[in-house]
């Protein structure tokens, strides 16, 4: 075995076919503590704990390589158990990378329950029920169904499904070598490698629903208390493993993958500086993840964020609001020059600027990035559950210029209206008077 950190360099060995689990812990989980705890499920050949190359603290993810699928398919009956010294649940799935193709761009659905049939090579004297005998002992058989070869009238192919993913492998492990049984790829997993020009294996594979079982509902709007995550990450993530890894802290609602189409049209202002990343040789896709609430929603934002899942593959994770705020301050805001640094909140307030948000407030954070370009900023202070504020500055040149430049501006969806600060205006008048 070998412990890695942060990424890999040498070739990742996934025979047999899923038999490496992708695991989410606690980021003090060491090597020997998930050795103990999946060592019961079989042999295993290889366990990674992912660290941070910069602190070599453990990152919370890691892989766990067996010597038999059956052996990683027991182990994902570890889901959600908790390891000794821990307190929270874990999160067991088998690994993406596991058919990762050098040569093709191709990668098959990974949830274990689209694999419950396996592919066999069985002399034509077999009938369905010697074959229903035969498998018995490994499982349940809920299906057998055999094709005549029209080529060689001496064998035929036997698609045999079981009750559960383990029955399967532990089938395919344990049947008669000559049969060659392996598991039995999907059609729709089938039809996109034909797709993508790659021959294809066996037919038969089952049809498997496609329809977006963990989308929001027709007619499902997003409640004042919902929290939405933006996801950039590899396209070899369909919308069930996503699903799925962030289902990690409770109170999540739903994903969504969404188009580059979609993308663009449902938020071009904020999306279009963002279309080279989406689009560039197909690599990533976008979704979006919708939390009950922030904190959850924070939780699973600080456990995946930065995670290269499969390996070699950084996601990026954010807020919605933290990813348009970005780009509107690369866009409207880069015109004004680059930030300046704060002054220090001891220093006294020479001149205050006042500003609404039409139609809507937005936040503190992009309020300071805007009006610190102008220099001697002190802070932004937003009335709570209101559109106004004030922004306080060391110096009269530093506020004028913010009135002056920032009046007018629209930040994304949002118009600024700046004013000098009613107070700071009579105190100039009463001072033009006394002179």
């Amino acid at each position: 075995m070998s412990d890695n950190g942060g990424g890999r360099t040498k070739e990742i060995c996934e025979e047999p076919p899923m038999s490496r689990l992708f695991i989410i812990c606690g980021k003090h989980i060491t090597k020997d503590q998930l050795i103990k705890h999946f060592e019961t499920d079989g042999t295993i050949e290889e366990c990674v704990v992912i660290t941070d190359r910069r602190t070599g603290r453990g990152k919370g993810v890691a892989y766990v390589k067996f010597t038999k699928t059956s052996s990683a398919a027991r182990g994902l009956r570890k889901n959600a158990t908790i390891i000794e010294g821990d307190t929270r649940p874990i999160k067991v799935m088998i690994s993406a990378s596991y058919n990762r193709d050098k040569n093709s761009s191709t990668v098959l659905d990974v949830n274990e329950n689209h694999f419950l049939r396996l592919f066999a090579i069985v002399p034509s004297s077999r009938t369905e029920d010697q074959l229903r005998d035969e498998f018995s002992p490994y499982g349940t058989v809920t299906q057998v169904r055999l094709v005549p070869d029209k080529k060689n009238d001496k064998q035929c192919a036997a698609y045999i499904k079981f009750a559960s993913f383990l029955e399967t492998a532990t089938a395919i492990e344990s049947c008669n070598p000559q049969y060659k049984a392996k598991f039995c790829i999907p059609r729709s997993n089938l039809q996109q490698e034909r797709d993508n020009g790659k021959p294809g294996g066996h037919e038969g594979g089952e049809q498997v629903n496609r329809k977006r079982s963990h989308s929001p509902e027709r007619g499902t709007v997003a409640r004042p208390g919902d929290s939405k995550l933006v996801v950039i990450c590899s396209n070899q993530l369909n919308q069930d493993r996503i699903w799925r890894l962030f289902d990690i802290c409770p109170g999540m609602k739903y994903c969504t993958i969404m188009s580059a189409s979609t993308v663009f049209h449902a938020a071009p202002m904020y999306f279009s500086h963002l279309m080279p990343l989406l689009l560039t040789d197909e690599l990533n896709l976008t979704a979006t993840v919708v939390y009950s609430s922030r904190e959850e929603a924070q939780r699973a934002m600080e456990k995946i964020h930065g995670l290269e899942y499969p390996l070699g593959e950084r996601m990026i994770v954010r807020f919605e609001e933290e990813f348009k705020e970005e780009i509107i301050a690369k866009d409207a805001l880069a015109q004004l020059g680059p930030p300046k640094p704060l002054v220090s909140e001891l220093v006294a307030c020479v001149k205050k600027a006042f500003f609404i948000c039409m139609p809507e407030a937005i936040s503190v954070k992009l309020l300071t990035d805007a009006f610190c370009r102008f220099g001697d900023l002190i802070k932004v202070y937003l009335v709570p559950g209101k559109r106004h504020g004030y922004a306080e500055f060391a110096s009269d040149i530093g506020a004028n210029r913010a009135i002056q430049q920032l009046h007018g501006m629209h930040l994304g969806d949002c118009w600024l209206k700046v004013l000098e600060c009613a107070e700071y205006a009579g105190e100039h008048k009463r001072n033009k008077v006394e002179h």
